[in-house]
């Protein structure tokens, strides 16, 4: 099965509209030219039927026509004359010379009006004729004659019905031609107005054309490089084009972040593992007691659990937002998510003397998130406050509710507060720290909780509320909120 085509799809239609159109107006054209033939060929006929139906006379009791005695000075009425009387009453027929023996159809419209019809006349030929009901004419001398003999006749008792005709075959020659005339035209016309289509549908379609071109041309350097478009360049085609770049610039910029992603990683990666190289070589490099190879092996364990925590984070990254299954939007109160999560960190909050104050003047806070990813938005923010904030210091954590939006801030005071907030969401970045436990960070947690917010509908970003302070505002939808 072919696939789809604008090209043929625009031809076919274009060729079927026009076709369509030829048909009407040539339709149209014939119809016009066959009402003006017929209407003049009906108003001669229709004259002859006056002229003729005035010609039907009673004298001495019986009819009379007169149009018979005008034969030998009219002669036109013996070949082209064709009309027929018939008496109602006695069902007596008179012709017209032109019909000779034949006879035409009788026929009347309703109580003997006029009634116009197409026939075949007794030669063969088309026709057209008239038929209605006519009643003799009395002159008043006659009337008088007949009150003086006592026998007074009623002309309406005496009806007779008259059909005129009128050969229309050249009528029907004409309209022949002009059938020819108009098919022949219209085919022809539809042939050129395809070819002119095609031609139309195929120059108009080239910036298509060049367009599919300059997309297959693009190498693979080049992603983040912008379309050519010339200035003639289709409007219905520029938002294509710009989308297109602007599509092929976040592949570009995807495919760096991979880079540098994977460059980070690897180079996280060296360091604990050379590490554990070093601690393996040097154990093995002359024989120890028990107690000496326990605590290379315990240096080993604390190694390589660094290297598995760095590894599920890294994992954890990359599944956001590529999940086939979507986060789950579930309504759930986020104060009891919170400090089911705080619990965990609360020996480490005690270890560095931080005290964790909590403000939540709404209770509870129902918002439609993932509790899952939730969860490791959480441990990710309190791990990096236990991890940067001063020692001894207080730590805020408050709920609000605006509008149909739930907020969530933690601030701390730090010794070390970066000057560009937003690299602390750039996947492996670590702060400058002399504490251990700051140097043993991953620098994925905070990337790691921006990609799980935007996952879920919200989103999460830094600020500077003033001194050393330092807070994060995590944004989640409520359950009012527009999907």
């Amino acid at each position: 099965m072919n696939p789809p085509s604008i090209r043929r799809t625009l031809l076919l239609r274009c060729g079927v509209a026009t076709g369509v159109l030829l048909c009407l107006l040539s339709a149209g054209v014939y119809m016009l030219v066959r009402q003006s033939l017929y209407r003049e060929l009906d108003e001669s006929i229709a004259q002859t039927a006056a002229l003729l139906a005035n010609q039907v006379e009673l004298e001495n009791d019986a009819i009379n026509f007169e149009w018979q005695e005008g034969l030998g000075t009219n002669r036109s009425l013996i070949p082209d004359g064709l009309f027929q009387f018939w008496e109602e009453q006695t069902g007596r027929t008179t012709r017209s010379p032109g019909l000779h023996t034949g006879d035409l159809p009788k026929f009347t419209g309703i109580e003997g009006k006029p009634l116009w019809r197409n026939i075949v006349l007794p030669d063969g030929h088309h026709g057209r004729a008239v038929g209605l009901r006519i009643y003799p004419f009395v002159l008043p001398e006659e009337v008088s004659l007949m009150k003086e003999r006592g026998h007074v006749l009623d002309p309406r008792t005496m009806p007779h019905t008259l059909v005129v005709a009128r050969d229309a075959e050249p009528v029907h020659r004409t309209l022949e031609r002009l059938r020819w005339i108009l098919a022949g035209g219209t085919l022809l016309t539809l042939g050129l107005g395809f070819l002119m289509i095609r031609q139309v549908v195929r120059v108009t379609l080239l910036p298509i054309d060049e367009l599919t071109a300059q997309m297959k041309d693009r190498a693979e350097h080049q992603l983040d490089f912008a379309l050519i478009l010339p200035g003639e360049f289709p409007i219905e085609l520029v938002g294509l084009a710009e989308n297109f770049d602007s599509l092929l610039a976040r592949v570009a910029a995807i495919r760096q972040r991979e880079r540098d992603f994977i460059r980070h990683a690897a180079h996280e990666l060296r360091t604990p593992i050379a590490g554990l190289r070093a601690t393996t070589d040097l154990a093995l490099s002359q024989p120890r007691d028990a107690a000496a190879y326990a605590a290379h092996l315990a240096t080993c364990q604390k190694t390589a659990i660094e290297l598995g925590e760095l590894v599920k984070r890294l994992s954890a990254l990359s599944r956001i937002g590529q999940s086939i299954t979507p986060p789950a939007r579930e309504t759930l109160d986020v104060k009891t998510v919170l400090t089911d999560s705080f619990e965990v960190f609360v020996p480490r909050f005690e270890a560095r003397g931080l005290e964790a104050k909590f403000e939540f003047p709404h209770d509870p806070l129902i918002a439609v998130s993932d509790c899952t990813l939730l969860r490791i938005i959480f441990n990710n923010l309190f791990d990096n406050v236990v991890s940067y904030a001063s020692a001894n210091t207080q730590v805020r954590i408050q709920g609000e509710i605006h509008g149909t939006t739930i907020e969530i801030r933690i601030a701390n005071e730090t010794d070390d507060p970066p000057d560009n907030l937003d690299r602390l969401f750039e996947p492996l970045f670590r702060r400058e720290a002399s504490r251990n436990e700051a140097e043993a960070h991953l620098g994925i947690g905070l990337t790691l909780s921006l990609e799980a917010a935007s996952a879920i509908g919200g989103s999460l970003k830094a600020c500077r509320p003033g001194g050393t302070w330092i807070e994060f505002i995590l944004s989640l939808p409520g359950p009012s909120a527009p999907n």
